[in-house]
């Protein structure tokens, strides 16, 4: 039988990664994990590693007490989701605190209990900050490994970041909308919170890609088209899938509206040019959203 297609899909933060998991978790084609984003690639450090482990554990330790009372209020189809969740969860923590000399306890994770699967995959928007070496160590881990990078409008990806952000931060005193444009703010002037920015750094990560990962097995695909059935059309054809029709709801995780303050939105925009015009000349035709805020620049 065939090796299913491992898809890592690199990101954008904020650029419907989420939405994606879902689509392809209910796709009968497809088998993914019941953990979204993984976090193998980006944890080899133990500087990195032992927070994610921490971050897990708490994980692990809510769907263990979610699971208790499912039982004890009779749930039982609960109970079972939440066991194959829990199983998984604890398979990854110690594929995670494993020896890493090769990616052979990850590739099992990825693989156990996904017969018949055409495609199986790890969305984990943080791996488009890695390097070129840890990219084609991705790339060689399976003949059948293929990227998908998700390209959002640059002020819509920017200012989603900015307020998941801002929830994060947000002391109880503070105001969630003032919070939100503050950072922008400090992004604008100080030059602070630069990992926002270097999530969102098109050119950069796309040249990245192309120059490690071969013609056929990288996708860039533009969000807003992601939600058509010309774009799920594309997307399936990319993974050898038959295209379905969507069944969640869009957007995932976007979070409340917060109005940006008209006074940042020009600056912004201007911070963010470059981006637009490099996707237009080097990606294709931009969507409808993008020749927008593209004009208002």
């Amino acid at each position: 039988m065939t090796a299913p297609t491992i898809l890592y899909c690199v990101g954008a933060t904020k650029a419907g990664t989420s939405w994606l998991y879902r689509y392809l978790h209910d796709h009968p084609d497809c088998a993914m994990p019941a953990v979204k984003e993984a976090h193998y690639w980006d944890t080899f450090d133990a500087e990195k590693r032992d927070p994610q482990l921490v971050a897990y554990q708490a994980r692990l330790a809510e769907m263990r007490a979610a699971q208790d009372q499912a039982g004890a209020e009779g749930r039982g189809w609960q109970v079972e989701n939440l066991d194959r969740r829990i199983n998984e969860m604890k398979a990854l923590i110690a594929t995670l605190e494993a020896d890493r000399s090769d990616d052979s306890a990850y590739a099992a994770w990825m693989m156990t209990g996904r017969d018949g699967a055409l495609v199986v995959g790890d969305i984990t928007p943080n791996y488009a900050t890695l390097s070129d070496d840890d990219l084609v160590r991705m790339r060689d881990l399976s003949p059948s490994t293929k990227f998908l990078y998700l390209i959002r409008d640059p002020l819509d990806r920017l200012w989603s970041h900015i307020r998941m952000q801002a929830r994060r931060q947000r002391q109880d005193h503070e105001v969630y909308e003032k919070k939100s444009n503050n950072i922008l703010y400090r992004i604008l002037n100080r030059g602070q919170e630069t990992h926002i920015l270097e999530r969102g750094d098109y050119p950069k990560i796309i040249r990245k890609l192309r120059r490690v990962i071969p013609e056929g097995r990288l996708l860039i695909q533009f969000t807003e088209d992601l939600f058509t059935p010309d774009g799920l059309a594309k997307l399936c054809a990319f993974l050898g899938i038959k295209p379905v029709k969507a069944e969640v709801a869009r957007p995932a995780n976007e979070g409340p509206e917060v109005v940006m303050l008209d006074k940042l939105r020009p600056r912004a925009l201007g911070l963010l040019n470059e981006h637009y015009e490099w996707v237009a000349r080097n990606v294709g035709p931009l969507p409808q959203r993008w020749q927008d805020n593209l004009a208002r620049a």
